[in-house]
This record gives C-alpha cells, structure tokens and sequence, in this order.
C-alpha cells in the first residue's frame, strides 16, 4: 500500500468517526433525532378522535378495522393485525382463542375512541392520544369472546406535543370501561410506542405522568440543529465509505 493509499485510508477512517461523532452529538439534543438515520426525522403523526384545539385543522380521524383470524380445532392460529394508520398493533398467539362447536373464525375488531368518555385514569397520570376498544366475536354465530387462554400483544403509537410530555408511559387496561389498570409496559419514546401483554379484550390507553416541556420555540431550534447535525453525519459517511472503497480498489 503506498502513502497516498494510507492517507486515502485514514481520511476514510477520520471522517466515519466524524459521522459518528455527529450523531450521537445530534441524539444528545433532541430526542427526536434518536432514532436509525434511515427511520426518518419526524415524530408521529398522530390521529386524534378528539385532537387539541391547536391540531384540529390539520388532524385525521384515526383508523379502526375488523381483522378476521382463522380457528382450528386447537383454537385461533396466530396471527399479526394492526389499524391502516399504524396506530395499533395486536399480535394474536396460537391457541390464545378457544375453539368453540359451531365456529369457523373470529372477528377481532379495534375501535378507537375518545378517552374523554371514559373515566380518568387517576394517580396523577394523563392519557396520551386515543383510547382503543379491544374485542372479538366468534363467527357466524356473532357471540362475543369474554377471555384469552393468552394474553394479547398490543403496541399503541401515543402523541407527544409540546405542552404532552412524559418522561415515560404505561399502558392502561380496562375490561368494562369503569376502571383501569396499569400494566407491565415496555416503552419506547424515541418511537413513541407502549408495548404490554393484555389479558383480555376490553379498552387499552397509554398514560404517563406530565413533565416539563420545553417551550416550542427551544424544541424547534434544538430539532433543526439535530436534523442539520444529522445530515452533516450522513454527509460525512457518504465521503468516507467513498474513500475507503477508493482505497481498496487502488
């Protein structure tokens, strides 16, 4: 390898760790910018049944949908159904629904709905965004299915506005629409996403306490500075990966 090949090399190397350096820097002021460079730059867009007055010319009404899921004389076969918004996801188990005489599949239907008409969750806890009506029926016959021989997997998107801000959320369950309670969450705020097994159909939510929030124009200027940072990284990767592939083919 001669001295040019070294330098090409080195360069390459400087300006990767350069790439790195830069976006760690960009995670480290906004946590919108956590996330892998290729899943985007934008938080959520979120649809709200009932949205914020300042979210109300330009909200969508969210999703709701009627997943149809196969049953054997073992009981349901597993299946993956999420809302055409990508609002809710409900990973159903092998087994999870029994099999009952008479019926050939079941209807699992996801409505949302207006937490508003429901009771407050309590505990100093805020819901975030929509709430969401979990059931499912056996088919033909249209009789309703009342427990799980497994819980249901449900991740919920949630919102985060300047003046909606947690430090963190957990999914809330209630199986009559009377009263919650707080399950084993697993939550991801760079992707704005609670993940909790269900034991049951019912209604979910997501909740979190309130926090301080930085003013919109300090989370508008630190974003822009971390969008700015991170396509400087891309920049800086692109240039070196084009120096080392030059140096190993000279």
């Amino acid at each position: 390898m001669t001295r040019r090949h070294v330098r090409a090399l080195g360069a390459g190397l400087m300006i990767a760790g350069l790439y790195a350096a830069l976006a760690a820097l960009s995670g480290s002021i906004s946590p919108l910018a956590r996330g892998p460079l290729l899943d985007g730059l934008a938080p959520v867009n979120y649809r709200w049944v009932a949205p914020p007055p300042e979210l109300e010319s330009t909200n969508q009404q969210p999703t709701s949908g009627t997943f149809p899921l196969q049953l054997g004389k073992d009981g349901v076969k597993s299946k993956v159904v999420f809302t055409s918004d990508n609002q809710v996801t409900v990973i159903v188990a092998e087994g999870s629904i029994a099999a009952a005489p008479g019926q050939r599949s079941v209807d699992l239907s996801v409505v949302p709905l207006d937490p508003a008409t429901l009771p407050p969750p309590g505990n100093d806890l805020t819901v975030f965004g929509n709430a969401y009506a979990i059931t499912a029926t056996y088919q033909p016959s249209g009789r309703e299915i009342t427990e799980v021989m497994e819980p249901l997997d449900v991740i919920l998107v949630y919102p985060a506005t300047a003046t909606l801000h947690a430090n963190s959320h957990e999914m809330l369950f209630s199986p009559d629409g009377q009263a919650w309670q707080a399950l084993d969450s697993s939550d991801s705020t760079a992707q704005q996403q609670s993940e909790a097994n269900v034991p049951g159909f019912g209604t979910v939510t997501v909740a979190g306490v309130l926090g301080a929030s930085p003013s919109a124009t300090t989370e508008s200027g630190r974003t822009t500075l971390a969008i700015v940072l991170l396509v400087l990284a891309g920049c800086a990767m692109l240039i070196g990966i084009g120096l080392l592939l030059r140096s190993r083919r000279a």
